[in-house]
């Protein structure tokens, strides 16, 4: 990149206007001039409209019309993206000031690199800081197999050359369709990096997927396990099927047990653990076991002292649970 790159940002939009503002100016107040900004809505009916409207002149696109979810959203900004270096932020997250700064000097230092992710902070509705996360390094296999999230969407920034090479997003997904992106193109033989920059906040209120749904995000773990391992892929990836499904179910039965399903969370757990016994000896999946022979007077008790033990802020209690940590 001999000049300046361009950098596309989309946001997709629907019924979030008490965070969209500041969404929208976390965007045009960075110090990199070179953003192509689009904004595609859902049809929201909140006054979301009316807050984009106000700062149309600075966009290269916007609209507002109904579409088919999240995913369908960020593709239809990908289509009409110009940008070299394309990321998408949510309307209720925000970046950090300079950003997109930083990411580009990456970019134009290594162009091995396809996607590059920072650090992310989590914020609460108003947006006081809940935790200063450290997010780790991004291996896919390990991913795969411990169904493990490491990229924080909104802290993430991909050439457009990996849009060209893997397509577009998994329009089926609601849930983990940027966990399935970068598998995608890690696989697909695109080099991640991480660098230790603190790019974006992501917000965690009561109407956000992760908050809101204890159990769909992991069923919908548990589809994408079945469809990716029925295609025929390379001996080293195909060996994790069983550790992969055994983690997706026991997500599953975890989530169960939070919305105090209990038969629901037995079934999952022990098939979580007959898929791959192994898996006891990692990510306090013993704790489900336990859980499973308790009875069910005593569950409530427990997982209260199980929060206890580990020390989670409250305000992370569900968060956590919804991305894959016990």
């Amino acid at each position: 990149m001999s000049e300046l790159p361009t950098v596309t940002v989309i946001t997709p939009s629907y019924n979030q206007a008490e965070f969209l503002e500041e969404t929208i100016l976390s965007v045009l107040n960075q110090d990199y001039r070179k953003i192509e900004y689009l904004i595609i809505d859902g049809g929201s009916t909140d006054g979301s409209v009316d807050i984009i409207r106000k700062y149309q002149d600075r966009l290269a696109y916007w609209v507002s019309e109904s579409d088919r979810g999240q995913s369908h959203a960020i593709n239809k900004g990908f289509q009409r993206a110009n940008g070299e270096i394309l990321g998408w932020l949510n309307s209720d997250d925000v970046y950090c000031p300079g950003a997109v700064r930083a990411v580009v000097e990456f970019f134009t230092s290594r162009p091995d690199i396809a996607l590059v992710y920072g650090q992310a902070d989590l914020i609460d509705y108003d947006g006081r800081m809940v935790l200063a996360r450290q997010w780790e390094d991004f291996n896919a296999l390990d991913c795969i197999a411990r169904i493990r999230y490491t990229i924080p969407q909104p802290a993430a920034f991909f050439r457009r050359e990996a849009v060209q090479r893997v397509g577009l997003l998994d329009e089926r997904l609601n849930y983990c369709l940027d966990w399935d992106y970068w598998i995608r193109l890690s696989l697909a033989g695109l080099k991640v990096s991480m660098i230790p920059q603190r790019l974006a906040r992501m917000r965690l209120h009561p109407n956000s997927k992760i908050v809101k749904e204890l159990i769909k995000p992991h069923e919908e773990t548990v589809a994408w396990v079945d469809r990716f391992f029925s295609q025929l892929l390379p001996p080293g990836i195909a060996a994790l099927e069983r550790r992969a499904r055994s983690r997706a179910l026991l997500n599953v039965g975890r989530q169960h047990f939070y919305a105090h399903q209990y038969s629901a969370a037995r079934r999952a757990v022990l098939r979580g653990i007959l898929q791959h016994p192994g898996n006891l000896l990692r990510d306090r999946a013993l704790l489900l076991l336990i859980l499973s022979i308790l009875p069910g007077p005593a569950i409530p008790l427990a997982l209260r002292l199980k929060r206890w033990w580990f020390a989670l802020p409250p305000a992370l209690e569900v968060p956590y649970r919804s991305t894959g940590v016990m």
